[in-house]
């Protein structure tokens, strides 16, 4: 059956790609984007240097090397140049994380990345035609950037060939035993936003969530987490996707007085969403995601908004000593970015194109299959994560989520625009099952 879908809804809906870890790396104070992250200056005298610290210092050559063998080439589904809404950093970061490893780091046994793009279109038959191309061209494996529908995903699946990371938002992302994800999308937030409520002392949780299928079935996990926890009384607060104001469903929430609200809300209605919550004047904790914390968007709320508010992340945050993984990041965006905005969704494709070329040193440039990378990813335990928890792809991290290899959370509050963490990792898929 054909979707069709005005020029709003699809706006509203791609919107929600990011609703995930897209935009939940943020780790520095708000302020303007396209500015220079703080691992550029830590990091720009030697690079090679800087990643001898980080979690890639076992792939690191002693020195610079440029890959110029038979090139590797990568597919990569996404969407760019619509109408609707476009997402070009994406495939930027992806491009940006190969131009370092080409230049500086050999390649894959001296053998290049190569990326072949396709844009979905923002359409089903897009992404089915994305694979479709993929497939006939041979590609051992098709990297994620946002593709709503997921359908190009089983089509792949049908070939043996693995999909690889991305942002986590449809069905098929988070379920097909061939896609292999390093983020905990909004099923990850809303469960450790459950943890953290209910560890809190929660009595009554409102969930307030758009009404499109993974983002619903995101507020189930939650919900079901809550009251496995004990918190007797969770209720689910839906809202038309296409809504563009938020005061309603939000003002039905508060009026149940809840302990714990959670608003599954992202991109162009983070800031209804904080001007709903402040005129609705919720006593209890108050959970975004981290698509929400984006420094423009905290910028434009005000602190007398956003102030308290609490937001998953996907990274450990500490301003006095960064993350190795983070300086390089910053200073690899400075060198090979091209305009590149260091601060948003691009964190995740970066990461999963660093993620994809461990796996690749380790089967080799000689044997870089479907199925090669297939068996070295389910095979991976406790495997370095960039910018990320360490990652197991056995399929059981999280029940129902196969595809999630590392659905860890750190949560963190905001306060004066910056972003402070609140505990250690969060371990989503033993919250939910129990443990």
């Amino acid at each position: 059956m054909a979707h069709r879908f005005g020029r709003r809804t699809a706006l509203v809906l791609v919107a929600w790609a990011l609703v995930g870890a897209g935009c939940s790396e943020d780790r520095e104070p708000a302020r303007p984007a396209a500015t220079r992250s703080p691992g550029a200056d830590a990091c720009a005298d030697d690079l090679l240097d800087c990643a001898r610290r980080s979690s890639l210092a076992d792939l690191v050559p002693d020195r610079a090397t440029e890959a110029t063998g038979e090139p590797i080439t990568l597919g990569m589904i996404n969407q760019e140049n619509t109408p609707v809404a476009s997402f070009p950093e994406l495939s930027q970061a992806t491009q940006t994380a190969i131009d370092f490893v080409n230049a500086e780091l050999g390649g894959v046994d001296g053998r290049p990345l190569e990326l072949e793009l396709c844009n979905s279109g923002f359409s089903p038959e897009g992404s089915t035609a994305c694979a479709q191309g993929f497939v006939e061209a041979g590609v051992p494996a098709v990297l994620g950037g946002i593709d709503v529908f997921g359908n190009g995903i089983a089509t792949l699946a049908d070939n043996d060939i693995p999909y690889v990371g991305g942002i986590p938002v449809s069905t098929q992302s988070v379920t097909s035993p061939n896609s292999f994800q390093w983020s905990g999308g909004t099923w990850g937030a809303t469960i450790a936003f459950a943890d953290h409520a209910a560890r809190s002392g929660a009595e009554r949780a409102a969930i307030v969530y758009g009404e499109f299928g993974s983002i619903a079935d995101s507020a189930a996990y939650g919900k079901r987490t809550l009251e496995q926890a004990g918190v007797g009384d969770v209720v689910l607060v839906p809202y038309p996707i296409t809504a563009a104001d938020l005061s309603a469903p939000i003002q039905a929430a508060a009026a149940t007085d809840p302990d714990a609200l959670f608003i599954l809300a992202a991109d162009t209605a983070c800031k209804p969403a904080f001007d709903a919550v402040a005129t609705a004047d919720v006593t209890g904790d108050v959970y975004f995601v981290g698509a929400c914390a984006v420094p423009k968007i905290i910028a434009e709320a005000g602190p007398e908004k956003t102030d308290g508010r609490i937001f998953n992340v996907e990274g450990p945050i500490d301003r006095a000593d960064p993350e190795p993984d983070s300086e390089l990041y910053g200073a690899v965006v400075e060198a090979y970015g091209d305009g590149l905005d260091p601060i948003g969704a691009g964190t995740v494709t970066f990461r999963s194109l660093m993620n994809l070329y461990r796996v690749l040193r380790e089967v080799g440039g000689d044997d870089v299959t479907p199925a090669a990378i297939t068996a070295a990813l389910e095979a991976q335990r406790e495997a370095p994560s960039f910018m990320g928890h360490p990652s197991t792809c056995d399929h059981r991290q999280l029940d129902g989520l196969p595809a999630l290899c590392s659905p860890q959370q750190i949560l963190a509050r905001m306060e004066g625009g910056e972003l402070t963490q609140v505990g250690d990792w969060i371990d989503v898929g033993a919250v939910y099952g129990g443990g």
